[in-house]
């Protein structure tokens, strides 16, 4: 029966053996996989396991369910293939035992907080953007991944890269094209700052960290 080795910021966490059925994932206690994680839903997505096959299934989440780079909606899993949901990472593996029958493992959270103070540092562990004008006013956008793509019809996108300096904003620059600041964005790139003003396709964004 396969396994999911799960990570939060590099740091392992947990593994958690697969069962046959159904395994939620969320941030809701009663999920079977707990992950305390703002960017995360409270029923965010479900492990299905038929046989020795598994696949994950994306519960209509917020911010979405990924393989790698690939947002998904349902995929069949294979072995060494890496979900991310919110700021955590989870290495499939269809490690097979044919020795012993599989056995459910009791529910425990992936991520378990000892106390407010632990749960919210991994709440924030990823800065985001908030459209504070425009047409999508309100909107939230969790940098949890690698890169993060914002769309901008017609034009270049904006491209945002998560690097051990910090967050680097790169577009090209032209009329129509994302600005910084009001400003054009400086070839090869520039890392974004607390408070920065991102204006994409009409709506501008304010960065947080």
């Amino acid at each position: 029966m396969g396994k999911l080795v799960i990570k939060h910021q590099g740091r392992l966490i947990d593994e958690v053996n697969l069962r046959l059925g159904d395994m939620k994932i969320g941030r809701l206690a009663s999920c079977d996989i707990v992950l305390h994680d703002g960017a995360v839903s409270g029923e965010h997505a479900v492990v299905k396991t038929v046989g020795l096959k598994s696949s994950i299934e994306d519960l209509g989440s917020t911010n979405g369910t990924f393989i790698e780079n690939k947002q998904v909606k349902s995929h069949e899993l294979r072995h060494g293939e890496t979900i991310i949901i919110g700021g955590h990472s989870m290495l499939y593996r269809s490690d097979l035992n044919l020795d012993t029958p599989a056995a459910p493992k009791p529910r425990q959270p992936a991520a378990a907080s000892t106390n407010n103070q632990e749960q919210t540092t991994v709440m924030m562990a990823f800065a985001q953007l908030m459209a504070v004008q425009g047409p999508h006013k309100g909107k939230r956008v969790p940098l949890i991944k690698e890169t993060v793509v914002i769309d901008n019809p017609g034009k270049n996108p904006a491209r945002i890269y998560r690097t051990s300096e910090g967050y680097l904003l790169d577009a090209a620059a032209g009329p129509g094209e994302p600005r910084l600041n009001d400003k054009p964005v400086p070839p090869g790139g520039q890392l974004l700052e607390k408070g920065d003003i991102l204006e994409v396709a009409g709506t501008k964004f304010q960065f947080f960290s």
